[in-house]
């Protein structure tokens, strides 16, 4: 979100400083993993459906004036029980906004994709619109943009203070102090911490990202052949990508263990593996080969998993952009054009979903 609010602000010819802990993109963060998903029949909560729409648009408008592949269409297929709220809430989503989206039953997903496996109880839905973002070059095509549109960008350096006076912030690093007239927090799984006044009812949440090696059919997982797949089973959700040439990608979805981001444990251990291994076994066995690599991630859940998009209760020259809660990185561009309306005092009334006031007050 940083990255797009920063090549935003910056196209619109504003004069704006980008202050970052890390060198982006890195792997310390919420925004690694070579790949995200990004579709248009949302079931998660059909108010994001135009906001992907858009942000769909700016990705592919950003792809072809650098060149830089950054969208990679590949479809969605997911699969669950008829009655599951991933069947459901998308199959409502579909009809709802008129996008197109396919029931499959079981037998048509094994021949079309035998790769992928499901429970004798299940059917699928596939939304052909969906495509795979390719996070790093996003997020460096995103900052290439902005500095070459005069955007200053300062890494590595953490931010220990901020404060608003007068109209003035002042923003404080360890060998720094910078001045401006408007500031945008948006510190990922940090957020809470530069917000401490605040106490917002935030919980950054642990997710392993797994990249494994086929142990037959290789050629089954190649992008154009494969789709992204997701699966609900009970209340969870394992979902996975293609072979981009990393090996193939899988984890779950709200993993539901909280953490701190500075504490956060980047290992994984047998218990880990040996579970996601039976989830391979039941619903992608194929893929089950030798592990390649493993990432953590982190979520910055809201506890109504909306994004936070507003100003500061008591500072309106500082927006406050985060909460993104596993779901955000598809919508970068259009939270960039959003955040600069803000800025320049521009409210769109899509954002009423994405105010500060319902989280206020809340306990953890």
């Amino acid at each position: 979100m940083g990255s797009s609010i920063t090549h935003e602000l910056a196209c619109r010819g504003q004069r704006v400083l980008g202050v970052d802990r890390e060198r982006p993109p890195h792997v310390h963060g919420s925004s690694h993993g070579h790949t995200r998903v990004t579709r248009e029949v949302y079931g998660d909560d059909e108010r994001y459906v135009s906001l992907v729409q858009r942000t769909n648009q700016c990705w592919r408008e950003l792809q072809k004036t650098t060149g830089t592949q950054l969208l990679i269409e590949s479809g969605l297929v997911l699969m669950g029980t008829p009655d599951s709220a991933l069947i459901q809430d998308t199959e409502a989503s579909s009809r709802e906004h008129g996008l197109p989206c396919d029931r499959l039953e079981r037998e048509e997903i094994s021949r079309r994709w035998p790769q992928l496996q499901t429970d004798p109880d299940m059917c699928g839905l596939w939304d052909a619109s969906a495509g795979i973002l390719r996070v790093e070059p996003c997020i460096e095509t995103l900052l290439a943009q902005a500095e070459a549109n005069g955007a200053t960008l300062h890494c590595d350096a953490a931010v220990e203070t901020w404060q608003a006076d007068d109209g003035q912030i002042t923003v404080q690093t360890a060998t720094d102090a910078w001045q401006a007239r408007q500031l945008v927090i948006s510190a990922g799984p940090w957020l809470g911490t530069l917000l401490s006044d605040l106490n917002l009812p935030l919980r950054c949440e642990r997710h392993v990202q797994y990249w494994f090696e086929p142990k037959s059919n290789p050629e089954r997982f190649a992008p154009g052949i494969c789709p992204i797949y997701s699966w609900q089973y009970g209340g969870n959700m394992i979902y996975g990508f293609p072979d981009l040439g990393h090996g193939i990608k899988v984890a779950r979805h709200h993993a539901k263990e909280f953490v701190e981001p500075d504490t956060v444990n980047r290992d994984i251990n047998d218990r880990e593996l040996d579970e996601v291994r039976g989830l391979l076994e039941r619903f992608l066995p194929t893929a089950n080969g030798r592990l390649i690599a493993h990432d953590v991630c982190m979520y910055t859940n809201t506890p109504d998993h909306n994004f936070i998009i507003d100003f500061h209760p008591d500072h309106s020259n500082v927006l406050i952009v985060g909460g993104c809660s596993g779901h955000g990185f598809k919508f970068g561009p259009v939270v960039g054009e959003l955040s600069a309306d803000l800025l320049q005092g521009i409210r769109d009334p899509r954002l009423e979903m994405f105010q500060i006031d319902r989280l206020l007050n809340q306990s953890r």
